[in-house]
């Protein structure tokens, strides 16, 4: 996945009495000036895709409780090795041989042990069945969801099909996109939005490493670009901003070649989900 975004639809209510007695009946109700709606709570997540990539990411058990201490609830990673699903670093095109990193799956699994849930996604949307069906029997009892990653690279596009074959395996579809590449890739349809979105877009793509984490981080804004049908406080992710380390009370976790997207996550989203770490 690319670093991400915030979104999303303000909902305006204006009720006024007309009559005594509509006074009476709406007694209840104000009739000050209507006010946005708020924000839905989020919870901290992050996505890391290091091993397949390359890059690091390899944390420790040691780590991973303290990850958890610092009071991040979601792991996202890519386990498919990243050469197998694109042809080149800008994942200029698909390669579809999706082979899975045992290395990764063992983050997973180490996130699993610490009770920190987790998802999977695939640059290439071809290999998301491929990356479920690579996660050992209890790890896919245990997937949260599963995220069909559209971007303009490699541009798979997204079909009823990938999401039936998400389904069929028993886990959550998920769309993550971004506001420019969704036209690229899929035009105007808006045949999947009623699918949860992660929505790529972050504040500040120029931020520098190591960046800080983003004002009041973990924040669901409304979506300022909607797209595919999605709109306002739709997105129930929203990756914030790229950091090299992942802080709290508990400590610092990472180094120079551990770059992390933070993410905000809908809380009562996640928690609604069937599967738990």
């Amino acid at each position: 996945m690319r670093l991400s975004q915030a979104g999303r639809r303000f909902l305006l209510s204006a009720l006024a009495a007309t009559s005594a007695s509509a006074a009476v009946a709406l007694a209840g109700c104000s009739s000050s000036p209507p006010s946005a709606q708020s924000a839905p709570a989020a919870v901290r997540g992050f996505d890391a895709a290091g091993v397949s990539t390359g890059t690091g990411d390899q944390f420790t058990q040691a780590q991973w409780r303290t990850i958890r201490l610092n009071g991040f609830k979601l792991f996202l990673t890519d386990p498919v090795v990243y050469s197998s699903e694109c042809s080149n670093g800008s994942c200029n095109g698909p390669v579809n041989t999706c082979t899975v990193n045992p290395a990764a799956v063992a983050q997973i699994e180490d996130a699993y042990h610490e009770g920190i849930d987790y998802a999977v996604y695939t640059r290439n949307v071809n290999c998301l069945a491929s990356a479920i069906r690579g996660l050992p029997h209890t790890l896919q009892a245990h997937l949260s969801f599963a995220v069909l990653d559209i971007e303009s690279g490699p541009g798979v596009p997204l079909t009823m099909s990938l999401v039936n074959g998400v389904t069929a395996l028993g886990e959550t579809p998920v769309v993550y996109s971004l506001h420019q590449d969704w036209p690229t890739v899929m035009g105007s349809s808006t045949a999947f939005s009623t699918l949860p979105l992660q929505d790529g877009q972050v504040p500040d793509f120029a931020a520098p490493f190591p960046a800080p984490y983003p004002t009041r981080f973990p924040v669901l804004v409304a979506m300022p670009h909607p797209y595919g049908g999605w709109s306002g406080f739709d997105a129930k992710i929203q990756q914030q901003q790229c950091c090299t380390d992942l802080r709290g009370p508990a400590g610092t976790v990472g180094g120079s070649a551990d770059q992390v997207d933070l993410d905000s996550v809908n809380a009562s989203w996640l928690a609604r989900l069937p599967h738990h770490a």
